[in-house]
């Protein structure tokens, strides 16, 4: 999984210098499945990922190939014993190796494990560029309900000020409300800026994901609150069994490894080469055939064998720790998934209703004289950490359905999913 991981931060490094940026113009709002269309396609690690499967392919073909007919031409000049001119001597001789049939076949079938390995390996790119920026966007769109809270807080501060400021010239107000009134609007304004910083560096990642090909002021078209959200299914690790493309990797590379232990013990046995020749001599010409045949004395492959089947074994050891470490990473996402359901569930029992009636209700009572101005700023704070936590909740759980959609390779309820198509 690291091999993935370096070979894809690699490639998202070279995308700033190799890809071309679009105008700046405004544009419609990119949906989630247009922008990872756009960054697999100005990923480089996906070039190299199709380049593999061609050359796997290549592979594949030379395996199937026959061996080449060998020609063996030789001559020269010879004198009869009991004298005589000098004549020539030619010797044309034709070999053709011949395999057996197992030894082709398996080298074949690694070959042909091989070419299904570069698939998965570019199904596997495709799941970290498209798991990549799924994370990206919600992570944006917190941000911008971020930056939109802490704005509407700094415009409530800020109305504060105002109005204080108003009563402590008619005496209405100590002066010292309206000092503190000044320091939460600060305090505020501060939060304004954090947020607006956070939101431009999601919003750089994104469209670096992207390739720069999106538009300084693109939008997007999700949003964060999903109506859809249900409990999560009961075959999630069945599901991350059957379909995980890493896992499908691991378990590719043990029939890899069987292929070419098969081949290394095919090789022990002796090949054949058809012999057909013709010699001119001095004194006479002569047409042959015959068999050759390697004899397997001294190096009967036994160091070739004992690294195949090592190799097997590591590869069958690796996709039992890899099932277990995804497995364990699908339970930790279940579990942020149904955390961050249960606190949404607490929003939508009212909490974030109670905590912006709280505030309506001071403000209202500030302004009318029957409520301070601390009363009026501990209720902004607690609507204002409410408000945020409610983002946040939608936000955990996005980011939880999009780790665990990486793992399981689909849609969490392909059901749903169908029906909105």
């Amino acid at each position: 999984m690291r091999a993935y991981r370096r070979l894809f931060v690699l490639g998202l490094a070279a995308v700033a210098s190799l890809a071309p940026a679009w105008p700046e113009e405004p544009s419609s709002a990119f949906t989630l499945p247009e922008l990872q269309a756009l960054a697999r396609a100005a990923q480089p690690t996906l070039e190299s990922a199709e380049a593999a499967i061609e050359a796997a392919e290549g592979a594949l073909r030379q395996a199937r190939a026959y061996p080449n007919l060998e020609l063996v031409v030789g001559g020269g000049r010879g004198r009869p014993r009991d004298g005589g001119d000098s004549k020539s001597e030619t010797v044309i001789e034709l070999v053709q190796p011949i395999e057996l049939p197992g030894l082709r076949r398996w080298r074949a079938r690694a070959a042909e494990v091989r070419l299904e390995g570069a698939a998965i390996d570019r199904d596997v790119v495709d799941a970290v560029v498209d798991s990549t920026v799924a994370r990206l966007v919600y992570e944006t769109l917190l941000a911008e309900r971020q930056a939109d809270i802490a704005r509407g807080s700094a415009a409530i501060a800020l109305r504060l000020q105002e109005l204080l400021e108003r009563r402590v010239e008619i005496g209405e107000s100590a002066p010292l409300d309206a000092v503190k009134a000044r320091s939460e609007g600060f305090a505020r304004r501060r939060e304004v800026l954090e947020a607006e910083r956070s939101l431009e560096a999601s919003r750089a990642a994104l469209s670096l994901m992207c390739g720069d090909r999106l538009p300084v002021g693109f939008r997007l078209a999700d949003t964060l609150e999903d109506p859809g959200a249900t409990p999560l299914p009961n075959d999630l690790a069945e599901r991350l069994r059957n379909g995980n493309p890493i896992l499908r990797r691991a378990r590719n590379a043990v029939e890899e490894a069987l292929a070419r232990t098969e081949v290394a013990r095919k090789e022990v046995f002796p090949g054949f080469d058809l012999l057909a020749g013709h010699e001119t001599e001095l004194d006479r010409s002569a047409t042959n055939v015959g068999v050759g045949i390697t004899l397997p004395l001294w190096n009967r492959n036994g160091g070739a064998i004992a690294e195949a089947g090592a190799e097997s074994t590591r590869a069958e050891a690796d996709v039992r720790a890899l099932t277990r470490e995804l497995e364990t990473a699908l339970v930790q996402a279940g579990a942020a998934y149904r955390a961050a359901l249960a606190e949404i569930e607490l929003h939508e029992q009212g909490w974030t209703e109670a905590a912006k009636k709280s505030l309506d209700i001071a403000t209202f009572g500030f302004e009318n004289g029957e409520a301070s101005i601390l009363d009026v700023l501990d209720a902004q704070r607690s609507y204002l950490g409410v408000s945020l936590a409610e983002a946040e909740s939608w936000a955990g759980l996005a980011l939880a359905r999009t780790d665990i959609e990486r793992l399981i390779a689909g849609p969490l309820n392909p059901e749903s999913t169908d029906e909105t198509r």
